[in-house]
């Protein structure tokens, strides 16, 4: 074997040895420490955000199924108890006596809207646009009931016919909201 031979061989068994001898990487144990921390991390916020997704949804469905559900039956006590028929029966009363005032008092309990009154803080988890519709037929029915009940300005002095022809259209629009809820058309 020749010197040249000789020397060549040796190249190829040093490349050989680097290959298989190589400098530890200073990185690799970094990149292990990231890679730790970073499947670690996921590991534990996955199934906590899907806990936290599952009860939203379950505490939304049951706020919602709540104050549907009340407002379906204030519209069945509306409907039954003909709140509708007595306020368009002031308004033709007042309509052939104009110079009349006419009283119609009705007793509303306070609690007459208690799912809505104890859900309010939390509405923000219900649909946007059935939010805002839930807001307003409450606002529409309580501003009924705020002239409606015994100790109102309007029953201590009358009403007179425009009070009422209001009064019709205000409860005309909340029953109108009360069935696009109930309906689930919202």
């Amino acid at each position: 074997m020749e010197t040249q031979q000789l020397l060549e061989a040796a190249k190829t068994i040093e490349v050989i040895q680097s290959l298989f001898h190589s400098e530890p990487n200073e990185w690799l144990p970094v990149f292990a420490a990231i890679g730790g921390a970073f499947v670690g991390g996921i590991s534990t916020f996955l199934p906590s955000y899907f806990l936290e997704a599952r009860k939203h949804r379950l505490e939304r469905k049951a706020i919602t199924t709540a104050l549907t559900s009340e407002i379906s039956a204030l519209l069945e006590i509306i409907e039954h108890r003909n709140y509708l028929g007595g306020l368009i029966e002031a308004v033709n009363h007042l309509k052939a006596n104009p110079e009349d005032k006419y009283i119609l008092t009705v007793t509303v309990p306070e609690h007459y809207s208690r799912v809505y009154q104890s859900h309010i803080d939390r509405i923000g988890l219900v649909k946007p646009t059935l939010a805002a519709e839930i807001i307003e037929f409450h606002q529409l029915i309580d501003a009924v009931v705020q002239d409606i009940v015994p100790d109102s300005p309007v029953q201590e002095e009358g009403g007179d016919i425009e009070t009422f022809e209001e009064l019709v259209k205000i409860l005309e629009s909340a029953i109108h909201i009360g069935h696009k809820i109930s309906s689930g058309r919202v």
